[in-house]
C-alpha cells in the first residue's frame, strides 16, 4: 500500500520535471523565472531510476515548489496534486526519508569499508527508523524538516487542519520490517562478521564456520589457537583496526565539511 502511494508521489514528480526540462523552451522560461524570483537555479533531468538516487530531485523540487505551481499555471498545465494537502504530505515526508536513506548510502560506499562496519550501519540506521516512526506518532517531527516546515505552515492557515501523521508511522515501520527481512542474515552471522577484524577477540562455532565453503573445522580451530598466542598476529590486527577506526574518522569528517558547503 505504501509503495503504491509513494511510487504515485514520485511518478507526479518525475512527470513535471520532465515536462519542464525535457523540453528546450520550456526549460529555458523556467529558468527565467527562477531568475525572476532569485530561487534555485533549475531542476535536475530524472528518469525511472533507483529510489536512492531521487532525494535530490526532490529536495530540488521541494525548493522549487512555488515556482513550478506558477510556470504550470502560465502554461495551462494542471496538477491539482501539487496543492493537496494530503499529497503534499507525502510528498514532504518522501523528501525528508530520502534525504536519511541518502546518507546511509554515503556510509556504506568508498573505501575503508569491512562487512563489520556495513553491518553496523544498518544497524543503526534500523535504530533511527524506530526513532522516526516515534517522531511521527507523537507530531514532533525532529527528524522531518520538510515535513515540519509544512506542517507548520498548515497549522497557521488552518489551526484545526488535522494531518494524518500516523499512516507515515505506519509506512515507516513497514520500512523497517523491510531492512530487517532483507538485511536478515546481518544478524545471524554477526560473531562471523567481527570476527573477520577482530579474531583475537572472539570465537566461532561450527554453525558459523558451515556458512564458509571448504572451511575445515579442525584446521581453522588450530589455526586460531595459534593465533591468539601470536603477540605478532595480536598486534597486527590491533594495528588494523586503529587504521580502520582512523579511516571513519576521516569519513565521517569528510561528511561533515561536505554537508557544511550545502
Amino acid at each position: 500500500m505504501c509503495d503504491r502511494q509513494f511510487g504515485e508521489v514520485m511518478s507526479l514528480v518525475i512527470r513535471v520535471i520532465n515536462f519542464i526540462v525535457a523540453r528546450a523552451l520550456n526549460d529555458r522560461q523556467f529558468k527565467t523565472l527562477l531568475d525572476e524570483v532569485n530561487n534555485y537555479p533549475g531542476l535536475l533531468l530524472h528518469s525511472n531510476v533507483r529510489w536512492l538516487s531521487r532525494g535530490k530531485v526532490l529536495s530540488r523540487f521541494a525548493a522549487c515548489l512555488n515556482e513550478i505551481r506558477t510556470f504550470l499555471e502560465m502554461k495551462g498545465v494542471g496538477h491539482p496534486e501539487l496543492a493537496d494537502t494530503e499529497w503534499l504530505l507525502k510528498f514532504y515526508y518522501l523528501v525528508d526519508l530520502t534525504e536519511h536513506l541518502n546518507q546511509l548510502n554515503v556510509k556504506m560506499q568508498g573505501i575503508g569499508n569491512t562487512v563489520l562496519s556495513l553491518q553496523q550501519a544498518v544497524f543503526a540506521f534500523e535504530n533511527k527508523l524506530e526513532l522516526f516512526i516515534t517522531d511521527l506518532e507523537t507530531g514532533r517531527l525532529l527528524h522531518f524538516e520538510k515535513l515540519s516546515q509544512f506542517k507548520d505552515a498548515c497549522t497557521a492557515s488552518e489551526p484545526i487542519q488535522n494531518l494524518d501523521l500516523h499512516q507515515l508511522a505506519g509506512c515507516t515501520s513497514s520500512l523497517l520490517q523491510s531492512f530487517k527481512a532483507r538485511f536478515g542474515e546481518f544478524r545471524e552471522h554477526t560473531r562471523l562478521f567481527k570476527f573477520i577484524t577482530h579474531p583475537n577477540e572472539c570465537s566461532l562455532n561450527t554453525a558459523d564456520l558451515n556458512y564458509i565453503p571448504g572451511v575445515s573445522v579442525r584446521d581453522f580451530e588450530a589455526e586460531v589457537a595459534d593465533l591468539k598466542a601470536s603477540d605478532m598476529w595480536v598486534n597486527k590486527f590491533k594495528s588494523l583496526n586503529e587504521d580502520l577506526e582512523r579511516i571513519t574518522r576521516q569519513k565521517a569528517s569528510w561528511r561533515a565539511s561536505t554537508c557544511g558547503q550545502k
